[in-house]
C-alpha cells in the first residue's frame, strides 16, 4: 500500500509577508519537488485565491483537487528545470506531471474577548468541496473583509467559528493551528486558553486533531495527558514554495478528503480505521522554531524558563515583559515529568531542511546560488527532498556527496547541535561543530560519527515551580477614598442612601452612574418598598433592557422587578389604558411627511424642512413659534391633529403631550411612590415637565408629594440633545421647582486615565488651564492609570483614515507574532471605536479599516423585514406556504401587538390574493389598523415589493430573508471595531478611541452654529467631551488639511475646540506622505 506525505497548512500570495511568486501551479511544482502528495491550498477564504483555485484545479471526486493542466510544470521552478534538462537519470521527471493533490484549507485569525481577557487564536479550516468553501466564505464575509488578507482577522469567537464550519458541510472540520505559539494560538502564553474545553465549549468533541507548530513536537505535547486523545499533526505553515514540507504528515493508503479525515479520527472510541492510516509526522527540531525558548528579540536576549521565572517574567535588559516561549508554556500546563506516548498515537521523525544541511556542507548561506544549484542537482539525481532526508540509501547519497551523507546520517540519528529560537527569531540546528567546519574549509576529512549529540532542551527540563511564578500585577487602586465594604465609594453611598426627598445626582462619565442607580433601586426594595411602587425611567430602550437584566441578576429568579422603561413607553401604556387601544405610531419620517403635506404650496423644500424642525423643537421645548411662519405651522398642526384623531395615529411627541395633560389633570395621583430617572439631562422641557408631574409636582400648583421619592441622575456636561429640545440647566430647573432639592456629585472616575480626563475637561471649559468645567464636577482618575493622548495632523482625510487603520491594527497585534509589534495594550476589535460627528464621514474610514484587514462595523439601515407590519405579512405568507419562520424576533415587546398585526392581514386578505404578491395588499387592506397610507408609501413596503420580484415569489423571498436574518445574527455575534457617530457612542466605553475630522465646520458643526449660536457651540464642546471620555487608555484626536465630502474637496483648518487642549500630556504628531507605503510585506517566513 502506498504512503504519502501531506502538508496541510500553507499560505498564498494573498497573505501578508508571503512570496509574490506563490501560484497554484508553482505550489504544485514545489509540492512534488519536496515529496508532498497532498497539499493544503491555503487561504481558501480569500475570494481572489479561491477564484484561482477554481480556474487551475478541478475536483477529482475524492474531496481533493488536481491540476487541470500539468503541462510544463517543471518550468515553475527555473533552477530545477535546468537540472532536469541536463540529467539523464530523470527520477523526478515522472513526479512533475501534476500528481500532487490539493485539499481546500484556510487559516483564520480570531481576535476577541472572552472571560475579560483578549483571546487571539488561529484556526485551520478544511472543506471537501469548492461549493462548501464558497458557502463558508459567504458567512465569514458578514464578519470581516476576506479580500484584505489571505489569513483574515475576524472578531469571531473560536467556538462560533467551529459551529459555522460544522454547519457548512458534514465532513468539514477545524484544527487549532500551532497551538503553543505565544501570541496567536489555543494555548498561547500571551492570549490563549488553559484548556481545549475553555476555548471550544460544548463543541470540543468535534476537535480531533491539533497542529504542533514549528516550536513544539509531539513529544513535548505528550507531557499533557489532556492532549492524549488528539492527533498531533504538523505542517509547514509555508509562506513560499521553498518552505513546503519543513513539517508534514505521513499516511498510508488512498488519498482522499474523507480518508485523511477518518485517519485522524480513527483512534477515537467508536471509530474504525478506514482505507487510509495516519503514520505520524515529520518535524522541525523544535528548537529551530521561532518561539521555542523565552526571550526578547528587541534586546537580543533569550532565556530558559527557569531563568525567566527567577527574573519575574521580565527581560533583564529593558525590564519589559519577555515573550514566554513554547517550552515555558508546555511546562506550565504539563502534568507529566516525562513524555508518555499515548496508546494508538504514532511517532515522529525530526529533520533539518535540505538547504540548511547543504549550507553547512558547502559553508555558504542557505539562500546562496551555490546551495540552490546543489539542491536542484540532488533533487534531479536522487529524488524529492523528503525522500533524500528520510529514505534514500546513504550509499546513494554518498555517491552524490560524501559530506552530505555524513550530515544526513547524523541528522537521522538525532546527533545535532541546537541553538533555540525565541520571540520570533528562528533557532539554528547544525550537524557539524565549529571545529569540523573549520577543518572542512581547509580540506580536512571528517570522521564519521565524530560530532557529539547536542544537548536538547526538551520537555524533560525542570518545570517552573508554582511558588516561583512571577507575581501578578497589583490590582489598580480605586480613586479617592477607600471603597466601603458594600462596594460603594463614599459619594456613591451618599447617593444610594440619600433621604427620599427630591435628589439630583451629578454623575460624570465613568463614575459608576448605572451602578449607583441600580444600588439605589436595590436599597429601596430591600427596605420593603413594593416593586410595583417603583419606576425607573431611561432615555433609551437599550438602557432599559440593560438595567432590567442587571436588576434581575441581583434579585434572583422570580423576584418582582420595578417597571423600567422609557418615558414614551410609559405614556403609550397610559394612552392605551385611557383610550382602550394603542395608537398607530408614526415613524419620524411619516410624521414629517404628514406635516409637510399640510403646509401651503409655494414654500421651497428648504423652507418646509426648516419649518418642520422649528415646529418640532417648539413642541419639545414648550415655546410657541413666532413670526409669519407661526400661523402656517399652527394651521398645519391643526390639520394633522384632525387626521391623527380620525385614524388613531400618534407620533412620539404626541405621547408625551398626552402624558403631560394627564399628570396635570386635577385629581391625578402618581402611580409610583418612587420615581428614578436616568440621564435626566437629555430630557426635553416637555419630557421634564411630564416627569415632574409623575413625581407629584404639578407646576405652580405644587403637588401632594412635592418631589418625595424623586431621584434623578445624569451629567449636564453630557447634555448633547439641544437640537431635539433638551431642557438644559437641569439643576437650576429642579431647584426652582423644589428648593429643598439635594444635589450630590460623583467625580471618582473608574474608566479613563487622568490624561484623557484633563484633555476632555480642558476642551469642555474652553481653556488649557485645568479649571472646573461649567458644572462644578472635576473628574479624578484612579491613581497610576496609564493612558496615551495624541493629536495628529494628516495631510488629507485619506491619510488620516490610513493612520487610524494602521494604529488600530497595531492595537490588535495585527498578524505579527512577536513582541516587537506588541508594545502597549493588546486589544480585541470590540475594544476600539472610531467616533465621528455625522454619518457622512463613516464610509472612507470603514474602507480604510477593511483594507487593513480589520473587522469593523458601521451603522446599518433598518432592514425591511424587521418592520413590525412587514413581519406580520411575512408570517402570514409563511403559514400559507407551510414554511418555518425566517424572520428575526419581532421588534415589538408585546406579543399581543404582533398577533394583532398578523390577524389584521389574515382576516382582511383572502389567500388567493396574498399568493399574487405584496402589491395587491394596499387596496385590500387600505387603512385597516395597523396599516396606513404612510406604510404603503414607505421604504419598508417598497423594499418588500422589490425583493419579492427579485426572488420570484414568496418562497424565494422567504428563503432569502431567512438567510439574511441568520447572517445578521452572525454579524451581531462578531466583535468588531465600531465606527459610529458621537451621539450614538454616548453611554459606551472603549479601551481605545479615535476621533477624526476635528475640523472647523465639522466639529463644531457649521449648521448647528448658524441656527444655535453660542448655545450650539457649547453643545458642540460637550459633544467632543462625550467622545473623549469614552476612552479608557488610548485617545487619538486627529484632523486633516484636506477633505472630500459629498464630492467636494476643500482645504480644512483644525477645530477651534482643539485650541484649549493642554500642552502637557498630549503628544502632537504629523502624518507624512510615506505612510502610503507602510502596508507592505514585512518579511518572508
Amino acid at each position: 500500500m502506498t504512503t504519502f506525505a501531506a502538508d496541510l497548512h500553507i499560505h498564498s500570495r494573498f497573505s501578508r509577508a508571503t512570496s509574490k511568486g506563490l501560484t497554484v501551479r508553482s505550489l504544485a511544482a514545489w509540492a512534488e519537488t519536496k515529496g508532498i502528495g497532498v497539499l493544503g491550498t491555503g487561504d481558501c477564504t480569500h475570494p481572489g485565491w479561491l477564484d484561482e483555485i477554481g480556474r487551475e484545479l478541478v475536483e477529482d471526486g475524492s474531496g481533493l483537487l488536481r491540476l487541470r493542466d500539468a503541462s510544463g510544470l517543471a518550468a515553475e521552478i527555473p533552477g530545477l528545470a535546468d537540472q532536469l534538462n541536463g540529467q539523464l537519470n530523470g527520477q523526478l521527471c515522472g513526479h512533475l506531471a501534476g500528481s500532487a493533490r490539493f485539499m481546500l484549507q484556510g487559516e483564520i485569525s480570531s481576535i476577541y474577548k472572552r472571560g475579560g481577557k483578549v483571546r487571539k487564536v488561529h484556526n485551520l479550516v478544511y472543506l471537501p468541496t469548492l461549493e462548501a468553501a464558497k458557502s463558508l466564505n459567504q458567512k465569514l464575509a458578514q464578519v470581516g473583509n476576506l479580500a484584505s488578507d489571505g489569513r483574515p482577522i475576524l472578531g469571531l469567537d473560536s467556538r462560533i467559528l467551529l459551529e459555522l464550519v460544522l454547519d457548512t458541510h458534514p465532513e468539514a472540520f477545524l484544527v487549532p493551528a500551532h497551538i503553543w505559539t505565544p501570541w496567536f494560538s489555543l494555548f498561547g502564553s500571551m492570549s490563549g486558553f488553559d484548556s481545549v474545553e475553555e476555548c471550544y465549549g460544548d463543541l470540543t468533541e468535534h476537535i480531533f486533531a491539533m497542529e504542533t507548530g514549528l516550536s513544539s513536537d509531539p513529544g513535548m505535547n505528550w507531557t499533557l495527558s489532556a492532549l492524549d486523545s488528539f492527533r498531533m499533526i504538523s505542517n509547514s505553515d509555508a509562506h513560499s514554495g521553498e518552505k513546503l514540507a519543513r513539517e508534514a504528515n505521513l499516511f498510508r493508503g488512498q488519498a482522499s478528503f474523507s480518508g485523511i479525515r477518518q485517519a485522524l479520527r480513527a483512534h477515537l472510541p467508536g471509530e474504525v480505521q478506514g482505507d487510509c492510516e495516519f503514520l505520524g509526522t515529520v518535524e522541525f527540531f523544535p528548537e529551530e522554531g521561532k518561539y521555542h525558548m523565552d526571550g526578547h528579540r528587541k534586546c537580543n536576549w533569550s532565556m530558559e524558563p527557569g531563568e525567566t521565572v527567577a527574573n519575574r517574567g521580565l527581560c533583564p535588559v529593558c525590564g519589559k515583559p519577555a515573550t514566554l516561549g513554547v517550552l515555558h508554556r508546555v511546562l506550565a500546563l504539563a502534568d507529566r515529568p516525562q513524555p508518555v506516548q499515548p496508546e494508538g498515537q504514532p511517532g515522529y521523525d525530526s529533520l533539518i531542511p535540505l538547504k540548511e544541511v547543504l549550507s553547512e556542507v558547502l559553508d555558504v548561506g542557505s539562500g546562496s546560488k551555490k546551495v540552490a544549484q546543489e539542491y536542484f542537482r540532488l533533487i534531479a539525481t536522487l529524488g524529492p527532498e523528503l525522500f533524500i532526508l528520510r529514505e534514500a540509501q546513504l550509499t546513494d547519497i554518498r555517491r552524490a556527496s560524501p559530506v552530505l551523507a555524513e550530515a544526513v546520517e547524523r541528522m537521522r540519528a538525532g546527533k545535532v547541535l541546537r541553538k533555540s529560537g525565541y520571540d520570533g527569531e528562528f533557532g539554528v540546528i547544525t550537524v557539524f561543530t565549529p571545529e569540523e567546519r573549520a577543518e572542512m574549509r581547509h580540506g580536512g576529512r571528517l570522521v564519521a560519527g565524530q560530532a557529539q549529540r547536542g544537548r536538547r532542551r526538551s520537555a524533560t527540563a525542570k518545570a517552573p515551580s508554582p511558588e516561583a511564578e512571577a507575581e501578578p500585577e497589583p490590582a489598580p487602586e480605586a480613586p479617592g477614598a477607600a471603597m466601603r465594604p458594600d462596594g460603594l465609594n463614599q459619594a456613591q453611598a451618599a447617593a444610594v442612601y440619600a433621604e427620599p426627598g427630591p435628589t439630583l445626582v451629578l454623575a460624570g462619565p465613568g463614575t459608576g452612574k448605572t451602578h449607583t442607580l441600580i444600588r439605589r433601586v436595590e436599597r429601596l426594595l430591600a427596605e420593603g418598598i413594593p416593586a410595583d411602587a417603583l419606576a425607573v425611567v431611561t432615555f433609551t430602550r437599550r438602557a432599559a433592557g440593560e438595567l432590567t437584566e442587571r436588576l434581575a441578576t441581583l434579585r434572583g429568579p422570580g423576584a418582582p422587578l420595578p417597571l423600567t422603561d422609557t418615558l414614551h413607553a410609559l405614556a403609550l401604556a397610559l394612552w392605551t389604558m385611557r383610550r382602550g387601544q394603542p395608537p398607530v405610531l408614526l415613524s419620524e419620517d411619516a410624521a414629517r411627511k404628514l406635516f409637510l403635506e399640510s403646509l401651503p404650496e409655494g414654500l421651497s423644500r428648504s423652507e418646509r424642512a426648516t419649518l418642520f424642525r422649528r415646529h418640532s423643537l417648539a413642541r419639545e421645548s414648550l415655546t410657541p413659534l413666532d413670526g409669519a411662519t407661526a400661523d402656517m405651522a399652527a394651521k398645519a398642526r391643526a390639520e394633522v391633529d384632525g387626521l391623527k384623531a380620525t385614524r388613531n395615529l400618534a407620533d412620539f411627541t404626541d405621547l408625551i403631550e398626552f402624558l403631560l395633560d394627564e399628570v396635570r389633570r386635577p385629581g391625578f395621583t402618581p402611580p409610583f411612590t418612587h420615581l428614578l430617572v436616568d440621564e435626566i439631562q437629555d430630557l426635553s422641557t416637555l419630557q421634564l415637565e411630564a416627569v415632574l408631574g409623575l413625581a407629584g409636582s404639578s407646576g405652580d400648583r405644587g403637588g401632594h408629594r412635592d418631589g418625595e421619592g424623586f431621584f434623578a441622575i445624569g451629567d449636564p456636561n453630557q447634555s448633547i440633545y439641544g437640537f431635539r429640545g433638551a431642557a438644559g440647566q437641569v439643576r437650576e430647573r429642579l431647584k426652582a421647582r423644589w428648593p429643598r432639592l439635594a444635589v450630590l456629585a460623583l467625580a471618582e472616575n473608574y474608566r479613563s486615565g487622568q490624561g484623557v480626563l484633563d484633555a476632555a475637561q480642558a476642551v469642555l471649559s474652553g481653556t488649557p488651564t485645568p479649571v472646573a468645567p461649567p458644572e462644578p464636577l472635576v473628574l479624578r482618575a484612579r491613581p497610576g492609570s496609564a493612558c496615551l493622548v495624541e493629536l495628529v495632523q494628516a495631510p488629507s482625510a485619506r491619510f488620516e483614515a490610513q493612520l487610524i487603520a494602521e494604529r488600530a491594527r497595531k492595537l490588535l497585534g495585527g498578524t505579527s507574532l512577536t513582541l516587537l509589534d506588541a508594545d502597549g495594550p493588546q486589544l480585541a476589535p470590540g475594544d476600539i471605536a472610531v467616533l465621528v460627528r455625522f454619518r457622512g464621514l463613516i464610509n472612507p474610514l470603514k474602507f480604510a479599516l477593511e483594507q487593513a484587514g480589520l473587522p469593523c462595523s458601521a451603522p446599518e439601515a433598518e432592514v425591511f423585514w424587521e418592520e413590525p407590519r412587514v413581519a406580520a405579512i411575512l408570517r402570514v405568507a409563511e403559514k400559507l406556504f407551510g414554511l418555518p419562520a425566517p424572520t428575526a424576533p419581532d421588534s415589538r415587546d408585546d406579543p399581543d401587538d404582533s398577533a394583532a398585526d398578523e390577524k389584521a392581514v389574515a382576516v382582511n386578505l383572502p389567500e388567493f390574493l396574498l399568493i399574487q404578491g405584496p402589491r395587491v395588499l394596499p387596496p385590500a387592506l387600505r387603512e385597516s389598523p395597523p396599516f396606513d397610507r404612510f406604510f404603503w408609501e414607505g421604504p419598508a413596503f417598497r423594499d418588500l415589493c422589490l425583493e419579492f420580484d427579485a426572488h420570484h415569489g414568496w418562497v424565494g423571498l422567504l428563503d432569502w430573508v431567512r438567510l439574511q436574518a441568520g447572517l445578521a445574527e452572525l454579524r451581531q455575534a462578531a466583535q468588531k471595531v465600531r465606527i459610529m457617530t458621537l451621539h450614538a457612542a454616548k453611554g459606551l466605553e472603549f479601551e481605545a478611541v479615535f476621533l477624526p475630522a476635528l475640523e472647523e465646520r465639522i466639529l463644531p458643526f457649521a449648521r448647528a452654529l448658524e441656527e444655535g449660536g453660542e448655545a450650539a457651540l457649547a453643545e458642540e464642546r460637550r459633544l467632543l467631551y462625550v467622545g473623549m471620555t469614552r476612552a479608557k487608555s488610548s485617545l487619538c484626536l486627529s484632523y486633516a488639511l484636506e477633505r472630500t465630502l459629498y464630492g467636494r474637496t476643500s482645504p480644512q483648518t483644525p477645530s477651534r475646540l482643539l485650541d484649549s487642549l493642554p500642552l502637557a500630556n498630549v503628544r502632537r504628531r504629523q502624518v507624512v506622505e510615506r505612510l502610503k507605503t507602510r502596508q507592505t510585506h514585512l518579511s518572508l517566513f
